[in-house]
């Protein structure tokens, strides 16, 4: 069994620590990390059918909107050389994470509202 993921989460959910939007995103978080391998998706995938700010298959929440997402998902996807259709192991993700780290942090992680959650600060 495989996760189907979106580029962002490949990065994000390297740094999850028990919170989420609803205590049903929490839970299918925690089933999507025990799948070992992860299909990448373009688009919405398995935790935003999840999401309560899913709407019409986009992003509704006031502090991401849907161009941010999509840029999200697009740079993940370019820092961590993976495209829309591979299939790839949490490791494979790992090993790539700590070369791009510092450049994702830049870019996304300043605003963000889980900065703290993910990175304690």
């Amino acid at each position: 069994m495989k996760a189907k993921l979106r580029g962002h989460h490949l990065i994000c959910l390297n740094f999850f620590r028990g919170e989420g939007y609803s205590d049903d995103f929490i839970r299918k978080i925690y089933e999507v990390l025990k799948k070992e391998k992860v299909e990448i998706l373009a688009g919405p995938d398995e935790l935003c059918l999840k999401c309560p700010y899913l709407n019409d298959g986009k992003c509704a929440n006031n502090e991401y909107s849907q161009d941010l997402i999509l840029a999200q998902d697009r740079e993940a996807l370019r820092l961590l050389d993976f495209m829309p259709g591979e299939i790839v192991d949490w490791k494979m993700i790992a090993k790539r994470l700590p070369d791009i780290l510092d450049e994702w942090k830049e870019q996304f992680c300043t605003g963000c509202g889980y900065k703290k959650v993910c990175f304690g600060t």
